[in-house]
């Protein structure tokens, strides 16, 4: 499972990384202490939406469709720009790989 840290250089820059086995798979330069936040608590939403999601699955509904709706939910409630940010993601991933409602 990917472990998630920050990591604070001795010059003041921030990164967000995500590490799994020793290999680092992705390293995010923030550029304020807001957007280290951020990235964690989407992170955090993610998985919390993601269970929220698998105990409430409806039949013909795409996973990924209350999953989105609880996160977008849980990050208004700290940030209501948090919110605006992950809409503009989820709308980027849902170009590529649109909801596959009904085709399950």
């Amino acid at each position: 499972m990917a472990t998630p840290y920050v990591d604070l250089k001795d010059n003041g820059e921030m990164y967000y990384v995500i590490e799994e086995r020793g290999v680092e798979l992705k390293r995010i330069k923030c550029s304020s202490i807001d957007d280290v936040l951020y990235f964690v608590f989407s992170s955090i939403t993610h998985d919390i939406a993601s269970s929220y999601a698998a105990t409430h699955s409806i039949s013909g509904v795409d996973f990924r469709r209350p999953m989105f709706q609880e996160q977008l939910r849980l990050l208004a409630l700290a940030s209501s720009e948090w919110r605006k940010k992950r809409e503009l993601e989820i709308k980027a991933i849902l170009s590529e790989a649109p909801y596959n409602d009904g085709l399950l």
